[in-house]
């Protein structure tokens, strides 16, 4: 069963059936839909009435298929239906390289879910994930904080923080980060698969006081939501899919009991990933790691490409066109880029060694 099938089955209300981690992820799966600025308002208009518009919302979302089936039980849903949507807020900005999204979903008059967008389909949103490994904050982070202590000066009673991918991250900077009164309201956060902080933040008092309600869940595979420092406190979910595809929530499996499937620990694999690109970033100074990104990414580029589906799309030609961009690259650049290509396969086979061994040995 996943978010979908869980939608459909429980027909439980919020008063019935307090807010749980599978709801948690339902509503980060819904911040990827296109509101408009009919939403951005305090919450008036409903999930049921948004989800008429089911073409609009969806377009260009990474996962459309699977969206429009989510909202089709959204709107049946007595558990669902009825949640309002408002203050919706999106940034996006080239200059910055940054892509924001954030909106509230209000449970109850007094009870309200804060939700921050993942990665989008766009080359933009997938760089500004890779500039968390170079800056000390993002600008998405910095938007997320000043969304949050805005938004909560208009809502009343306690707040619950969610996110999926980068979102999960931006959840979790926004929480440890806000002023202790915003921070006092907040019952959960949720960090579903987000990557973790280049800087140490889990010593921070404001960290310490918030983590024993961060629940962050991460699948058997996971990648994305291993990198960089990760809490070693969270859950691990079972998923019907493989690798890295581990990601989209809809694989995620859920159980009877209203809660995610768990397993005792991440996959022999996930665990080599996430000890070679944590070695390989912090062997690179900011600078470095820098040009490297902005080496990859003009090849990614070359081609007239600011979609990832525009790159799969037609994925021979894609190749040509990142071979000729690659070529086109000064010669430091296609040396940085040939010479951390090597190096992280032979981090990523001394990893998987490592793992095996220890293994072995339990």
């Amino acid at each position: 069963m996943n978010i979908t099938h869980y939608v459909e089955k429980n027909l439980s209300t919020f008063d019935e059936l307090p807010f749980n981690e599978v709801d948690s992820l339902v509503l980060c799966e819904l911040s990827y839909l296109h509101f408009t600025r009919s939403v951005s308002g305090a919450p008036a208009k409903t999930l049921r009435d948004l989800c008429e518009n089911m073409q609009q919302l969806n377009q260009d979302t990474l996962l459309p298929k699977q969206n429009l089936k989510l909202m089709k039980e959204i709107r049946k849903s007595p558990r669902f239906g009825d949640i309002k949507v408002g203050y919706f807020r999106e940034r996006n900005s080239v200059e910055k390289e940054m892509r924001f999204a954030a909106m509230v979903f209000e449970l109850s008059p007094d009870l309200h879910y804060v939700a921050f967008r993942g990665t989008d389909i766009t080359l933009l949103g997938w760089k500004e994930d890779f500039n968390m490994a170079i800056l000390q904050a993002i600008p998405s982070q910095k938007e997320a904080l000043k969304y949050l202590e805005e938004v909560s000066t208009k809502l009343q009673g306690d707040l619950i923080l969610g996110g999926h991918s980068k979102g999960g991250n931006l959840v979790v900077y926004a929480g440890v980060f806000c002023n202790s009164s915003v921070r006092q309201r907040i019952v959960a956060v949720y960090d579903h698969d987000g990557p973790g902080f280049r800087e140490d933040i889990f010593h921070d008092e404001r960290y310490i006081e918030l983590m024993p309600r961060i629940h962050k869940t991460v699948p058997h595979n996971s990648v994305i939501g291993m990198l960089l420092n990760v809490t070693q406190y969270y859950e691990v979910v079972e998923s019907n899919s493989i690798s890295v595809l581990q990601h989209n929530p809809f694989s995620w499996e859920v159980v009877q009991n209203r809660q995610f499937k768990k397993l005792p620990k991440t996959a022999r694999v996930s665990v080599a990933t996430d000890m070679t690109l944590t070695k390989w970033i912090y062997s690179l100074d900011a600078p470095t790691t820098q040009k490297l990104v902005d080496a990859l990414f003009s090849v990614l580029y070359s081609g007239g490409a600011t979609t990832v589906p525009q790159l799969l799309h037609s994925p021979i030609r894609s190749l040509n066109n990142m071979r000729k961009g690659f070529k086109n690259l000064d010669e430091q650049s296609r040396q940085l880029l040939l010479g951390n290509g090597k190096e992280l396969l032979r981090l990523w086979f001394e990893s998987m060694w490592q793992v095996s061994k220890k293994d072995r040995r339990d």
